[in-house]
């Protein structure tokens, strides 16, 4: 009985969030695929060939293979857009599974239910990573669709963009597993998300350094983002699948180890009472 409002409590608390960011991203991706028709290669090869060579260093993909129609719409998986989308939804529910129940004054009518606090960390964690699946689908989904709709003067096959849509997922299953391990040690959630906020632009400044510096290389292997590279997957479909197992891996992989000592941790630790 008490898992049963577990899980009722934890869709609730995420499914506006959920309903809004999985409309956005399919729209958004569908519209890319629209506005990527409009582009005309031969321009935008020229201009991609007057660009100074830091900038495809920085952008991690050769601009020759941005210029055809599968580049084009695999920008979207690097869209501002789309990143910051699937950022607020992990950091957003990894915060809220500990800190946020805490700064609510919730958590402790949740552990006063005949449940144990692993169940408790267990379900937000599980609603979290549902949450991330259907966002990637809805961002594959969107561009399937764009692509179904919209003539690009060929034909392009969905199946390109699904190693980039899995990438996503492995993000935002990392940054779900670091927020919540961070949350399971604070009791404000505001805070939580400021720690992440943090981390997230000190590892984009990692990257952005380790590849335009090559004295600083060594600053890619400290950051998630060198693991998280939808568009390059997209466009270097040959190798997509074997780098795929590799960063999705050590994505998840590092997302399950923060949730471990996450749920260690809040196992252990004392609650304050609420206020």
């Amino acid at each position: 009985m008490g898992n049963k409002a577990l899980w009722r409590k934890a869709i609730s608390d995420a499914r506006l969030l959920l309903f809004f960011l999985t409309g956005l991203l399919f729209c958004f991706n569908w519209l890319f695929v629209y506005l990527s028709s409009l582009i005309e290669l031969g321009p935008l090869g020229a201009f991609l060939q007057t660009l100074p060579p830091a900038f495809e260093k920085l952008s991690g993909v050769p601009f020759s293979s941005v210029a055809t129609p599968v580049g084009r719409i695999s920008a979207a998986y690097v869209d501002p857009v789309v990143l910051f989308s699937t950022t607020i939804w992990a950091i957003g529910r990894g915060s809220d599974a500990v800190s946020g129940e805490i700064g609510r004054g919730t958590m402790e009518m949740l552990v006063a239910q005949p449940v144990t606090r692993l169940s408790v960390l267990l379900t937000q964690a599980l609603v979290t990573t549902l949450g991330s699946a259907i966002l990637a689908t809805a961002v594959l989904l969107g561009t399937s669709a764009g692509l179904a709709t919209v003539s690009l003067g060929e034909e392009v096959s969905w199946r390109p963009f699904l190693p980039g849509a899995l990438n996503l997922f492995a993000m935002m299953f990392f940054l779900a597993g670091v927020s919540t391990m961070v949350s399971s040690t604070d009791n404000f959630r505001w805070r939580t998300i400021g720690v992440m906020g943090a981390f997230y632009v000190v590892q984009l400044v990692f990257k952005v350094i380790g590849r335009l510096v090559e004295r600083f290389s060594w600053l890619l292997y400290l950051t998630f983002g060198t693991a998280c590279e939808p568009q390059a997957l997209v466009i270097d479909f040959d190798q997509a699948w074997t780098l795929s197992l590799k960063y999705d891996g050590v994505l998840i992989g590092i997302g399950l180890a923060c949730y471990v000592v996450a749920a260690i941790i809040f196992c252990r630790r004392d609650l304050p009472a609420p206020l």
